[in-house]
């Protein structure tokens, strides 16, 4: 890995990467080059021996695509969308724009192709004790899922290595500002749960997610498999909240909604999708209710992953952020 080109720049993921990457470099890598929509930016970095470069351009110009990878040996994608007006925005960018990258980089002759997914890609489990796991078949049970899967699958069947990477829910610094809003939520009136609220939840501490890029990037066991990201261990609804609460230093009050909220709200998501419409809080509130905890023991067999960041000291240090940069 003497050329690596990282997609998704800005980004939650791609800035920690960076960061990391000009603090502890491997050995070998020369270069990262960040792939920026026009007029973006690579965030400050410390002084490194690195050179740290950038290419502006679109998922969508195939001949962007061709620019971008021309010598690069290492291709991380990083780039694509969550959030939507319309489903088929999906599809666009995180499906046709990965075949468009993936096509590019195989002229450029890339060895090793890392693609961020999500666990998205697999769907949900029958219960708070089936933790998913990468043998088991993927079946998504929304139109980012599918599209996040259908990259899947051109990545892995390119000629060259592959590699997927499924993180949860990430979470801590820099925070975003829709995970702003929840922790301001919390300190200033009743935070909403869903039933009961014990249902298993995998979030991944963007450090962890970093650490795993890393392996990713160059172990050999990692050629044409599929990882699941996450801390351990996994997590209920409740205890997240809590968790956001006690670094907050205060008590969280619950709005207790009725269990039968969320398949409510995950049928008329699936009505609006079935007409191309996206509705961001009525899509979020009809998956509160799924279980979606995974097992990470794929990763920390072959890769040596090791989650070192905690709930509670995760959320303490997202906080600590917020409150650093006058957020709260």
């Amino acid at each position: 890995m003497k050329k690596l080109l990282l997609t998704g720049v800005p980004g939650w993921l791609t800035d920690a990467l960076l960061y990391s990457l000009a603090v502890d470099p491997p050995a070998e890598v020369e270069e990262v080059r960040s792939l920026v929509l026009p007029g973006g930016r690579i965030p400050s970095l410390p002084t490194s021996r690195v050179r740290f470069s950038l290419y502006a351009g679109r998922l969508e110009n195939p001949l962007d695509m061709a620019a971008a990878t021309e010598g690069c040996d290492t291709v991380l994608h990083a780039a694509g969308l969550l959030h939507v007006r319309r489903t088929t925005d999906w599809y666009r960018v995180n499906t046709d724009g990965t075949r468009r990258i993936v096509e590019a980089a195989i002229q450029a002759g890339t060895q090793r192709f890392v693609f961020i997914s999500t666990n998205a890609a697999a769907g949900r489990a029958s219960c708070s004790d089936d933790l998913m796991s990468e043998s088991a078949p993927p079946r998504p049970l929304s139109h980012y899922g599918r599209s996040k899967l259908l990259a899947e699958q051109i990545v892995l069947a390119a000629p060259f290595e592959g590699v997927v990477l499924r993180p949860c829910m990430f979470y801590g610094p820099p925070v975003p500002a829709r995970h702003v809003e929840i922790y301001k939520r919390i300190l200033t009136s009743r935070m909403p749960l869903i039933g009961h609220g014990n249902y298993a939840r995998s979030l991944t501490h963007i450090d962890n997610l970093v650490q795993a890029c890393r392996l990713a990037l160059v172990h050999p066991k990692a050629i044409g498999q599929v990882y699941y990201i996450a801390d351990e261990p996994v997590y209920t609804t409740r205890r997240v909240v809590e968790a956001m609460a006690a670094a907050l230093d205060t008590s969280v009050q619950f709005w207790r909604l009725p269990a039968l909220t969320a398949p409510m709200a995950y049928y008329g998501d699936r009505a609006l999708a079935a007409a191309g419409i996206y509705w961001q809080t009525l899509h979020l509130v009809g998956e509160a209710n799924w279980h979606v905890g995974v097992s990470i023991a794929k990763a920390q067999t072959e890769l040596g992953y090791i989650p070192l960041v905690t709930l509670e000291a995760g959320m303490r240090r997202a906080i600590q952020w917020c409150r650093d940069h006058k957020l709260l």
